[in-house]
């Protein structure tokens, strides 16, 4: 019965992240324009709808990845790290401190995970839109971490944005 109850166990919490989405789409007040929001990076996409070719569009929101993948951190590290071993370890102590190599030193993903239990890695449903009471405005939050953004779509090229919420 206990070997049951953990295969049991075992199966939902395996498939559990397989269930949640990548990509959303959320409606707006407008019947014609929806929001797609990528889950995993909160990039995030105006969708218009309509019967011309003219009038279906797929629109940018942000293409800015707020949450980043192994590699993508692994890549960033190697370049902060060439760069710190060149500008700083490969001195001399009398040109640079001790002190400051060891303060301006990369540290490695695996640190990175290790001190920050919220580190920005993409998983899916990591990011969700909210209504507000303006039409043309979402807010988007990550849930792991709790960081917001203004997401707002419109028919003018000039009113689309997306703003981090400080």
């Amino acid at each position: 019965m206990r070997l049951l109850f953990i295969l049991l166990f075992c199966s939902f919490i395996s498939f559990g992240q397989e269930d949640i989405e990548r990509y959303k789409v959320y409606n707006t007040d407008n019947i014609y324009t929806s929001i797609l929001l990528d889950s995993a990076t909160g990039q995030t996409w105006q969708l218009q709808i309509g019967t011309s070719n003219s009038s279906r569009m797929k629109t940018v929101l942000s293409d800015y990845k707020w949450a980043e993948t192994i590699e993508e951190l692994n890549a960033q590290y190697k370049i902060s790290y060439e760069y710190w071993e060149k500008e700083y370890n490969s001195k001399s102590d009398s040109i640079v401190s001790v002190e400051d190599k060891k303060l301006f030193k990369p540290t490695t993903v695996d640190e990175q995970l290790n001190k920050y239990q919220t580190a920005r890695l993409q998983q899916n449903g990591r990011f969700k839109l909210y209504p507000t009471e303006n039409t043309y405005n979402f807010i988007m939050v990550d849930v792991i971490d709790g960081r917001t953004w203004q997401v707002q779509w419109n028919i003018d090229d000039d009113k689309r944005l997306c703003y981090r919420i400080y």
